[in-house]
């Protein structure tokens, strides 16, 4: 998967106007009498349960196409990982699925799962439809992969009501931010509502502990694995976050907490800070709590300006089925990820990869984000690694913090893992 790295300016523009986007219905026959005689496709669809925008896109497409009809299964972000890495391993995929860009989505591709889009994405002028980064960060070995829905920006968020009972503002070093750390603990509350069950949360806060003590330069090199984890810059992240978790800057108990049970705390403001995306304000909505209560900035990594981590999210289709139910997946997942569907619903879909739409005053959030990642930014850290070395992290975070592992034998660990996949992809 291509490897992202450089400036959103020039593909992330709100001003950006784009036709509607094409295959979002179905083009009517000569005559009644012949659809009604068209067999009827059926398509199977894996997504998340909290795209609440799929089933009205659904009911909407099947309206528009009632020869093809979308057999939808919902689940939450890891048990959606594994089961699409148990379905790949038995090639029992559904006919379309949702998936994360980078090595996350590269695997499926890579064993030669996916239909190649790249045909389509000419003949269908996806450029003038959703952003170059999202198509480029959906690309892999040269081939579009998937059918680009989101591209998303993280950040640091924070409750509105500690920063005012604090008298805290945003942070211009990482030392002023942890004199903040301290006086949110003092304070009563959580400093971090960052959970370590299934990795990917806490690693947001170590990426930019690592892109603090690497710098832009070597954290890149560190992602494409041209430079060697066990460096000081490594060690250094990792003896942070273990002594974060030493002064109880996370909740207790923290490694087993599950990142719903982390935002539901941030949601009630009794923890300080998190990192989360562009997606956040449509998270807290439907919680039901306000995005106005809430204030996001960037993390301050020692650089100006800080470079926050970004990724693609996006649509697969199974290379295995026929051509017939991969022309109707792909006829639907452009219908639910193009301009016209979801201008309709953009309150729910945060920022969207299609061009052409307008953000809600609902999520007034997602602009600030997006700005901040205008003069850089880097691909996250879970889909820039291969996902064996993702797993390598994910284990290091967890034994640094519980005491298990200092931070170099972690950053020796890292190296490791990253010798022995190349070893085997040489």
């Amino acid at each position: 998967m291509k490897k992202w790295a450089s400036t959103l300016l020039a593909v992330i523009c709100a001003g950006v106007i784009a036709t509607g986007c094409g295959g979002g219905g179905q083009t009517e026959g000569s005559d009644n009498a012949n659809n009604s005689k068209a067999e009827k496709v059926t398509v199977t669809l894996w997504g998340l349960d909290s795209h609440y925008w799929v089933e009205p896109a659904i009911e909407a497409f099947e309206q528009a196409n009632p020869q093809i009809h979308v057999e939808y299964t919902k689940y939450a972000v890891d048990p959606m990982k594994e089961a699409l890495k148990i379905a790949a391993n038995s090639r029992t995929l559904p006919d379309m699925w949702f998936t994360w860009g980078g090595s996350l989505g590269g695997f499926y591709p890579e064993n030669g799962l996916t239909m190649d889009l790249t045909q389509a994405a000419a003949d269908h002028k996806w450029s003038e439809k959703y952003n170059q980064a999202a198509i480029e960060m959906a690309t892999y070995d040269g081939k579009v992969s998937g059918v680009p829905l989101s591209l998303n920006v993280l950040g640091l968020w924070y409750p509105k009501s500690a920063a005012d009972k604090f008298g805290l503002a945003p942070a211009a070093s990482l030392a002023e931010f942890e004199s903040q750390l301290q006086t949110l603990k003092d304070g009563g509350l959580t400093p971090f509502s960052m959970a370590g069950k299934g990795g990917w949360h806490i690693m947001r806060l170590t990426e930019q502990l690592l892109e603090h003590y690497a710098g832009p330069e070597l954290h890149d090199k560190l992602n494409r694995m041209e430079a060697s984890w066990n460096d000081p810059a490594v060690v250094r992240t990792f003896a942070k976050l273990k002594e974060y978790a030493d002064k109880g800057y996370f909740a207790k108990g923290h490694i087993s907490l599950d990142p719903n049970e982390a935002a539901a705390t941030f949601y009630q403001e009794q923890a300080g800070f998190t990192i989360e995306g562009t997606w956040f304000d449509r998270n807290i909505v439907q919680n039901g709590f306000s995005p106005e209560s809430f204030a996001v900035t960037a993390f301050p990594n020692g650089h100006n300006p800080p470079r926050p981590s970004v990724f693609t999210e996006m649509y697969q289709i199974n290379g295995d089925i026929e051509a017939a139910k991969q022309e109707a997946a792909l006829q639907f997942a452009e219908f639910m990820t193009g301009s016209d569907f979801v201008s309709q619903h953009i309150e729910q879909y945060a920022s969207p990869a299609a061009l052409g739409v307008k953000y809600a005053d609902s999520t007034p959030h997602i602009k600030p984000l997006v700005d901040s990642a205008a003069s850089g930014s880097f691909l996250i850290t879970d889909q820039a690694l291969p996902q064996i070395v993702v797993q390598k992290l994910f284990e290091s975070q967890d034994r640094v913090t519980l005491g298990e592992w200092t931070p170099e034998q972690a950053a020796a660990a890292m190296q490791k893992a990253v010798e022995e996949y190349k070893q085997q992809h040489q």
